[in-house]
């Protein structure tokens, strides 16, 4: 690589961005270095990750996941960035390393792309730091999402390749910038395929804005690269879109494309849009505090989040002023009684908070849900606005081309922050009706590519001020710096003055914003309280009041990281850290960015001891004997609210559910997250929906069948349930007996309670919370020597949900499976089954069957399972309605069920890997053959031409001038 005359060696900021941010980061997630302190990972726990089903590299042939419901498809394992990390690394050690990784990966690929538009090397590495510590990509790292950072790293490589002077053909270039993309679409799935529109877009403005090329030779060049980008990342993440479409999409109607679908899904994809008013945490950190309290693991918290992200709609509507909304809002929610209406049938919005906490506690609906913040840093934003402010300027420093780049960003910023509002704004319901938009969950997903094209304009903001302000030669003056701001503004004039004097109205503007909320503390603690922040009487003041002075902390750094930000760039402005003096400033700029950033980092931050959150318990102990032949439930419903009749218990149980029992392979009923069901499954749970909001009223029976079919044979909840289970759900058996009690204490070694996972089961006697086994439960396998064929999926329904029906002496088979009617009858002994192996995708049954007969094995069935009866392929049986099953003659047999879908798409994905891999490789080979020959042959360097003299005009150091070029945003000095 060529270097510009008075630019570093190629490697050197390379190192500078290795110390700084890998030391921040080292700093940051410390924590990793001792032995049983692991990183939060809400999604991919460690009992997720040490799960059977989940590990690697078994994914890569498919992901059957056996643990919860009754098992399902989920997206394969795809060849990407952290596919490779986790198959590599122990699920402890993954789970140290990966959020700093998918860190120093996007800053390092933001300092590429930098370097790429040939800034100077200092802009490259405070670039790559305002990437590698931003507090949104940060933040979700921490929040087990790390595979978004590595997708924006890889969009900014994306960049780096479009752009990219040392690769001189535009195939070549566009080939890898379709790698790239690709890849980013493996490791983000959603977030990928936004971010891959924007660089689509981008690939048109690009070549469009190439002044080196005719006007006919930049659309040749835009159809080329667009139709490569395009075909590349489609070969290399084949596989995981086709898994996606396989396990998300197909058979789910609440995907469908109609307009009558997408209207029914408007609430649940827009949930989590961001509030207009939240946009200013993008330049003001934690003004709404950072996560939820129940997520904080330290007494005070005062910095929990209050803001409104991730709010169901519903919420707004039934505190409402329109007595007919509120009613109508509470008869679509088919499990509350009509008689909580009562509770909001008060005169104002604050009285009618209790009677909205009771609603939303017994529905379940969110609140508030936040796992990111959205924060750019007060610095880094401060520059952005520089570099946008720029553009406006008559003598502006950039080149031609590089003006309409920095336009381009700035309109993808903006277009960027409206659509992420989703439901608060006008943008996304236009966006909404476009195809597949809608199947996008949450609009702000959207602030991943607003923070990408932040970064970048800051990036071109302290272009700027390198270019124009500090390449002259330093000043000798020795006056204070305050002297020589004072006779900088005496003379300044134009853009300089203009900026100078919008950053006092911001900073005014700012510090009147904290003097408004000191002034209207006490309105903003009673609109806590109304946002369900339950303080009591005596609390109120204290944790209220807590939280607002929390909010002023913020405000009160933001302002002094503001003025100290501001006084940097005035400084540089005046001249007074141009020439050798620029160290000063870049020094400055670094330190003030570095803590500004870390600042907002570090509340995110989350660890915990692993040898105290996985120890066993009276609960789990009991559970573990043969998993895989019994289910557990700790709610009436598996996508019920809290914990059914078991009222306080819920979030513990939660927390089992995505921790301890995957940790330990037992199989739930329960849902930890499914956000897209199929239909088979929705339709399937809908028939044993239960009516009814008031447990003392509503009949049970639907559930104690639907426990029945599913071999879900134990309950835990609260002792008091057993004359409700008994006299309601199975009220012709009586059926369930409680096996033991125990009681909820802290763990042992825990002497205060932060969050729920500090507490525990104990055996106890007298207990309030016990397991209870309901013995009519159906086993796992079972033979059946009759079996009918309803005349549809309807008509199964209804008659797996009539209470007449008995599941143990019929099973019915799908219409679609043709088998002969039994000529046996219902006295006849089927025989006996057993299951000598069990994985989540083989299960090896021996049978003994005594007559024709149907095995039926109550997991899931689905497209890719296969079943091998003596070695020998057989039909596989959709049986009671949902579950596997297969046609048995008299004998014994060995049965072996296997999931085994298809690895065509994974091997096409493997190959574009293998192929981009192979280009690259040529690439460098080739660059570095190049480059030696013109090393040789170079002529000796003339003596550097001595700085032409400052020009009288302020400020008092002025740049050399800049002559534009035609090649794409470079600049040469004169």
């Amino acid at each position: 690589m060529r270097v510009a005359s008075g630019s570093a060696k190629p490697t050197s900021n390379f190192w500078l961005l290795l110390g700084i941010l890998g030391g921040v980061l080292l700093c940051l997630f410390h924590q990793s270095l001792e032995p049983h302190q692991l990183l939060f990972d809400n999604d991919h726990p460690l009992g997720y990750r040490v799960a059977e089903c989940n590990r690697l590299p078994g994914r890569f042939a498919g992901t059957w996941g056996d643990l919860s419901w009754l098992g399902g498809a989920a997206p394969a394992a795809s060849p990407s960035i952290t596919m490779l990390l986790a198959t590599l690394l122990p699920p402890v050690a993954f789970l140290k390393m990966y959020a700093p990784c998918t860190m120093l990966f996007l800053g390092f690929a933001a300092w590429l792309f930098f370097r790429q538009l040939n800034f100077s090397p200092m802009v490259c590495v405070l670039g790559g730091i305002a990437a590698g510590l931003n507090s949104h990509f940060y933040s979700i790292a921490c929040w087990g999402l790390g595979n978004w950072s590595i997708s924006g790293g890889c969009a900014f490589l994306a960049l780096a390749a479009l752009y990219s002077k040392s690769i001189p053909k535009v195939w070549e270039r566009a080939v890898l910038a379709g790698l790239a993309v690709g890849m980013g679409l493996m490791e983000g799935y959603d977030v990928g395929a936004i971010l891959s529109i924007y660089i689509g877009v981008f690939i048109v403005f690009r070549f469009l804005n190439d002044e080196e090329s005719s006007f006919g030779r930049r659309i040749v060049n835009v159809a080329l690269a667009g139709s490569l980008v395009v075909l590349f990342a489609a070969i290399i993440a084949y596989h995981t879109m086709h898994t996606l479409v396989e396990t998300e999409v197909e058979g789910v109607a609440a995907m469908e494309q109609d307009v009558q679908t997408k209207e029914t899904r408007w609430n649940p994809a827009t949930q989590w849009s961001l509030p207009k008013f939240e946009t200013l945490q993008i330049f003001v950190p934690g003004f709404f505090g950072y996560r939820l309290s129940g997520n904080i693991d330290q007494r005070d918290r005062s910095s929990a989040y209050w803001g409104l992200l991730g709010q169901d709609p519903r919420i707004a509507e039934l505190g409402s002023d329109d007595p007919i909304l509120r009613s109508n809002v509470l008869s679509s929610m088919t499990t509350m009684p009509i008689g909580y209406l009562t509770n909001l049938d008060m005169p104002d919005r604050h009285a009618r908070t209790p009677g909205l906490q009771a609603i939303t506690k017994k529905s379940g609906i969110y609140w508030r849900y936040t796992g990111s913040g959205e924060c750019a840093g007060t610095i880094v934003s401060l520059l952005a606005i520089f570099g946008l402010a720029n553009f406006f300027r008559k003598d502006g420093p950039y080149t031609k081309p590089e003006r309409a780049t920095v336009a381009f960003w700035g309109l993808v910023t903006l277009f960027s922050l409206l659509a992420s509002w989703g439901r608060y704004g006008f943008l996304y319901q236009f966006l909404f009706k476009l195809p597949y938009i809608s199947t996008i969950r949450n609009p702000v997903k959207f602030m991943n590519p607003f923070h990408i094209a932040w970064i970048i304009l800051a990036a071109y903001g302290m272009e700027v001020l390198s270019r124009r302000y500090m390449r002259g030669p330093a000043t000798s003056s020795n006056d204070f710096l305050l002297t020589r701001l004072q006779r900088w503004w005496a003379t300044v004039k134009g853009f300089d003055r203009r900026w100078a004097i919008f950053m006092m109205v911001l900073a005014g503007a700012s510090v009147a914003g904290a003097a408004l909320v000191y002034v209207n503390k006490g309105a903003l603690v009673r609109y806590l309280v109304d946002q369900n922040f339950n303080f009591n009487q005596a609390q109120g003041d204290a944790r209220g009041m807590g939280i607002v002075n929390f909010c002023l902390q913020q405000c009160v750094l933001f302002v002094v990281f503001l003025a100290a930000g501001m006084l940097v760039i005035v400084a540089v402005l005046s001249g007074a850290w141009a020439g050798a003096n620029s160290k000063l400033a870049w020094g400055c700029l670094a330190t003030l960015m570095v803590i500004d950033l870390v600042r907002t980092d570090v509340p995110w931050t989350h660890y915990y001891d692993s040898s105290e959150k996985y120890v066993m318990n009276c609960v789990t102990d009991s559970l573990l004997d043969k998993p895989w032949e019994h289910r557990v439930i700790g709610k009436l419903e598996p996508r019920g609210p809290g914990s059914g009749i078991s009222l306080g218990f819920g979030q513990l149980y939660f927390f089992w559910l995505q921790n301890d029992f995957p940790y330990h392979n037992i199989q739930t009923l329960d849902f930890p997250q499914m956000s897209h069901m199929p239909d088979l499954d929705r339709l399937y749970l809908k028939a044993f929906e239960l009516k009814g909001g008031d447990m003392r009223t509503t009949d049970l029976r639907p559930v104690g069948r639907l426990w029945q079919l599913t071999d879900t044979r134990y309950y835990l909840g609260a002792v008091a349930s057993m004359e409700y289970l008994n006299g309601r759900a199975d009220p012709m058996h009586h059926s369930f007996k409680l096996l033991s009690r125990f009681t909820l204490v802290p763990k042992p070694g825990i002497e205060g309670v932060t969050e729920i996972s500090d507490m525990t089961a104990q055996p106890n006697e007298r207990g309030d919370l016990g397991i209870f086994e309901y013995q009519h439960a159906l086993p796992r396998a079972k033979l059946y020597s009759n079996w009918l064929t309803p005349a549809g999926d309807v008509a199964t329904l209804d008659l797996l949900t009539n209470p007449v029906f008995e599941p143990f002496n019929t099973v019915l088979i799908a219409t679609n499976t043709p088998v002969p009617q039994p000529s046996s009858s219902l006295t006849n002994d089927p025989g006996e089954v057993t299951i000598t192996d069990y994985h989540a995708k083989y299960v090896r049954l021996e049978a003994d069957a005594k007559t024709q007969a149907i095995l039926l094995l109550n997991d899931r069935t689905g497209p890719s399972w296969r079943v091998r009866v003596d070695g020998a392929a057989a039909p596989m049986l959709r049986c009671n309605y949902i579950m596997r099953g297969v046609s048995l003659t008299p004998g014994h047999h060995v049965v072996e069920f296997q999931f085994k879908p298809s690895l065509d798409t994974l091997y096409v994905s493997v190959s574009a890997i293998v192929l981009g891999i192979i280009l690259a490789g040529y690439l460098m080979v080739n660059r570095k053959a190049e480059a030696a020959p013109a090393q040789q042959s170079a002529p000796t360097p003339a003596p550097p031409t001595p700085a032409r003299p400052p020009t009288p005009a302020p400020p008092p150091a002025a740049a050399p001038t800049l002559k534009k070029q035609k090649s794409g945003g470079k600049a040469k000095r004169s």
